[in-house]
């Protein structure tokens, strides 16, 4: 129902032929490009419609001079915007978008093999454990990013018990964190590795680009994963995701992790996002009743009055750009082919988030902004306890990790000596240590 939504899901994702795709928890990318297809292809034959209904205004109004003809075919374009208007909201095709019937194996069929194509490859990511990311942010898809927080303790000082402490290797780290937060009881959780890669580096890289012209791979193998945990690079950083999704899909609870062994230290990084639930414009079928009231019949009667005048004199432009949903893309590519074969530049990380862009900026309930706080709390505190473990076993001394947890912000986030906190409200001084006695009663992260 949303015309821009749905160009722009055309034109950003589906036909670019060179751009990742960024990941859309909690969505099915191909079945929502597959309906965005299907209702610009309706909205084209309206236009067709209008366009000759404008055509023969014209021909009556200014030609043959005839006001009555004229009036009669005026009354027909509003007849075709009025049916299109209430095929939309009421028609067959939307009612089967309704929650207790949707079907994503019914989606509507490509226009064409070669949209078909691009919507396999397409599909391919949601499958991928690579995000090629373009601009600041690598969790694009992910929604909002929260807060974050670091630190580092000394892996080569021995425990209690005296001795060698073991090496650690962060692949071992990785599973052991892993496998901790994977019996958590949290609403839809899942837990995977996922690599981030900045789509400004990929040209002249066949781990991540085998083809220039082509779109960046959407997975690597485990081995490849495990080395870059052990050599991270400044544009591929692998990650350890754990994700929450309740409120039937609607809430995406994210934390990433990343382990960094350097020289005699362990380095942690613990980043939060969460995605909103979907803005109310694309929850309409929710609201929307089997078959119109007559309030609404009544208010779609005069709001299509008003607007089929400027619908038809719009028609034309877009019957013909509705010949090919893919307008201006081709000129584009060319230009991107030029500037990758000839200057070796070009930015391949994904622009849009699908999900992300139809969420909404906040919770709808306080109960999801609660329920988020609560999924980050479990999980981050789990992942200290872990750590703690992991270090224990190998032999490693903890009270330094111990002592660094003891320093708590206001607002509830680890913050320790020499470790770094980003926040919109941090407050934090040499009188905030608290006792570990207590520790374990005071929430790591506040949302509210």
């Amino acid at each position: 129902m949303d015309r821009q939504y749905a160009e722009l899901l055309i034109k950003q994702v589906s036909a670019e032929p060179h751009l990742g795709v960024a990941p859309a928890p909690a969505c099915d990318i191909p079945v929502v490009l597959h309906h965005a297809y299907l209702a610009n292809a309706r909205r084209h034959v309206r236009d067709l419609v209008l366009a000759l209904l404008l055509a023969l205004t014209l021909l009556f109004y200014a030609g043959v001079q005839n006001t009555g003809i004229t009036l009669l075919v005026l009354l027909l374009a509003w007849v075709t915007v009025l049916s299109f208007e209430f095929s939309t909201r009421y028609g067959r095709h939307l009612q089967s978008l309704r929650p207790n019937r949707f079907d994503p194996a019914a989606a509507p069929s490509p226009p064409n093999r070669g949209i078909a194509a691009r919507l396999l490859q397409v599909g391919a990511y949601a499958g991928g454990n690579v995000t090629t990311y373009s601009g600041y942010s690598p969790f694009i898809g992910y929604g909002i990013p929260l807060e974050s927080w670091s630190l580092a303790f000394d892996v080569t000082a021995p425990g209690p018990q005296g001795g060698t402490p073991q090496d650690v290797d962060v692949t071992e780290l990785y599973d052991h964190i892993a496998k901790r937060l994977g019996t958590l009881a949290l609403p839809g959780l899942e837990i995977e590795e996922r690599l981030f890669v900045d789509g400004t580096t990929l040209i002249g890289d066949p781990r991540f680009l085998p083809d220039p012209l082509g779109r960046p791979v959407h997975r690597i193998g485990r081995g490849q994963m495990n080395a870059l945990k052990r050599a991270p690079e400044e544009g591929a950083r692998p990650y350890l995701v754990a994700h929450s999704t309740g409120w039937g899909g609607q809430l995406v609870t994210s934390l990433f992790l990343r382990f960094v062994r350097s020289d005699s230290n362990l380095c942690v990084e613990a980043v939060q996002t969460v995605l909103p639930p979907l803005d109310d414009r694309y929850r309409v079928i929710d609201t929307l009743m089997p078959h119109p009231p007559l309030r609404e019949v009544f208010q779609v009667l005069s709001e299509t009055l008003v607007s089929t005048p400027f619908v038809m004199l719009a028609s034309p432009l877009r019957a013909a750009i509705g010949f090919s949903p893919d307008f201006g893309i081709r000129k584009r590519v060319r230009r991107q082919n030029e500037r990758i074969t000839a200057l070796r530049q070009f930015d391949y990380g994904a622009r849009l988030g699908v999900r992300e862009k139809a969420a909404k900026s906040k919770h709808h309930r306080h109960f999801q902004k609660s329920d988020s706080g609560m999924a980050l709390k479990v999980m981050e505190k789990r992942v200290l306890d872990a750590l703690i473990e992991f270090a224990e076993v190998r032999g490693i001394d903890v009270s330094e990790l111990i002592q660094r947890q003891e320093t708590i912000i206001n607002n509830g986030i680890i913050a320790t000596q020499g470790s770094t906190v980003s926040s919109s409200s941090v407050v934090s001084g040499s009188r905030s240590r608290v006792s570990m006695r207590i520790l374990n009663k005071i929430p790591l992260v506040n949302m509210d």
